[in-house]
C-alpha cells in the first residue's frame, strides 16, 4: 500500500516563483482515497502569516511596507485599502447610519459600531495567547501580537536603532534624510508623518477641515 504523503510546506525560492509565494501540499481525506492537493500560499516573511488569496496577501503586506495607495480627494490622507478609504470618506459626507445608543456617535459600518460599544461595556473578547492581555478588536490584538512574534530585525544604517517592522524603519529614516512626503493642500507646509499633517490642518486651517459628525 502506498503511504500518503506527509504535509509539508516548502519555503524555498525556486526559479520563477516570487519570494513571498510558497507551495503547501495538504493531505486531505475525502472518504474514498487520500488525495493530495497543491494549494498556492502567499507567505509573509515579516510575520509568518500565509494567505490563500493573493489580494488579501498584498493588502496585508501594506502593514509592513507602509504602502498606502488609496488617497482621499478631500484631505489627502492615504489608506492601505479601498474599504478603509470608503469608510474614511463618510467623515466628509456626514453619512453615518449606525449610531451608538449610549453616546450618539455614528459609524459607516455596523462592525465598527459593535467594537465602539465595547468602550461602554468594557468587553474585551480578543485574548492574547502569549500573555494575559485582552483587546476590544481583532485589529488591536494583531498589533499587540507583533510584540511576541517579531524581533527587531530592521536596522538603521545611520544610527544604532532597530525596529520590528520595515514601515517603522522607513518612518525613522526620515529623521536622517529630512524627507517630508505629506503636504498640506491649503499651504506649502510639508510633514514627515501623516498625524503631524492632520494636527497642522486642524490648527492652521480649521475652516477647511471637516470634522466627523
Amino acid at each position: 500500500m502506498t503511504q500518503p504523503k506527509e504535509e509539508y510546506e516548502d519555503i524555498s525560492e525556486p526559479c520563477g516563483v516570487e519570494p513571498e509565494e510558497v507551495l503547501t501540499m495538504v493531505h486531505e481525506e475525502d472518504g474514498e482515497e487520500g488525495k493530495t492537493q497543491a494549494h498556492k500560499r502567499h507567505y509573509c516573511r515579516e510575520c509568518g502569516k500565509s494567505f490563500s488569496v493573493r489580494a488579501r496577501f498584498r493588502r496585508h503586506m501594506r502593514i509592513h511596507t507602509g504602502d498606502k495607495p488609496y488617497r482621499c480627494s478631500h484631505c489627502q490622507l492615504c489608506f492601505t485599502s479601498q474599504e478603509n478609504l470608503t469608510e474614511h470618506a463618510q467623515k466628509h459626507s456626514g453619512h453615518r447610519p449606525h449610531r451608538c445608543s449610549q453616546c450618539g456617535k455614528g459609524f459607516f459600518r455596523p462592525g465598527r459600531l459593535e467594537i465602539h460599544r465595547r468602550i461602554h461595556t468594557g468587553e474585551k473578547p480578543h485574548h492574547c495567547a502569549q500573555c494575559e492581555k485582552s483587546f476590544k478588536s481583532g485589529e488591536e490584538l494583531q498589533r499587540h501580537a507583533l510584540i511576541h512574534t517579531e524581533e527587531k530585525q530592521h536596522h538603521c544604517c545611520q544610527c544604532e536603532r532597530s525596529f520590528r517592522r520595515s514601515a517603522q524603519l522607513l518612518r525613522h529614516m526620515r529623521t536622517h534624510t529630512g524627507e517630508k512626503p505629506y503636504s498640506c493642500v491649503q499651504c506649502d507646509r510639508c510633514f514627515s508623518r501623516p498625524e503631524h499633517l492632520r494636527g497642522h490642518q486642524h490648527r492652521a486651517h480649521p475652516a477647511q477641515t471637516h470634522e466627523p459628525a
